[in-house]
């Protein structure tokens, strides 16, 4: 997606990264486990030129919000660690951080009772 910026364009690759976003969200939006509880924003960014104009470095935050509860948490990322580590991050922070299967009644397991895919 954002490895290397050699064009240095910087509104090219904030399109890409906003296109990566959505699509993130769309993923947790149809998975029938979150059903579109999070979602991800870029919360702000900055492209820097390298010395020699070989290429760029584009490093911005993003922030995961519960949309049920209102927590937000916020990381920094760069374009040669978005793919991977975006998964991890938002896993660990909703799983590890917010404790959302520790939640009484979990609405999964209440779905799961009931016969039907959570997200009906």
């Amino acid at each position: 997606m954002l490895r290397n910026l050699r064009s240095l364009n910087r509104k090219k690759y904030q399109r890409a990264l906003n296109r990566y976003l959505r699509h993130f969200n769309t993923v947790i939006k149809n998975d029938w486990m979150w059903n579109g509880r999070f979602t991800v924003r870029q919360y702000c960014g900055k492209f820097q030129l390298f010395e020699d104009h070989s290429g760029a470095l584009f490093e911005f935050i993003l922030e995961l919000k519960d949309n049920k509860t209102g927590r937000t948490d916020r990381m920094m990322f760069n374009n040669y660690n978005v793919d991977w580590e975006l998964w991890h991050w938002a896993n660990e922070t909703i799983v590890t951080e917010w404790k959302v299967w520790e939640e009484k009644p979990n609405p999964n397991e209440q779905a799961r009772l009931e016969g039907r895919r959570p997200h009906e």
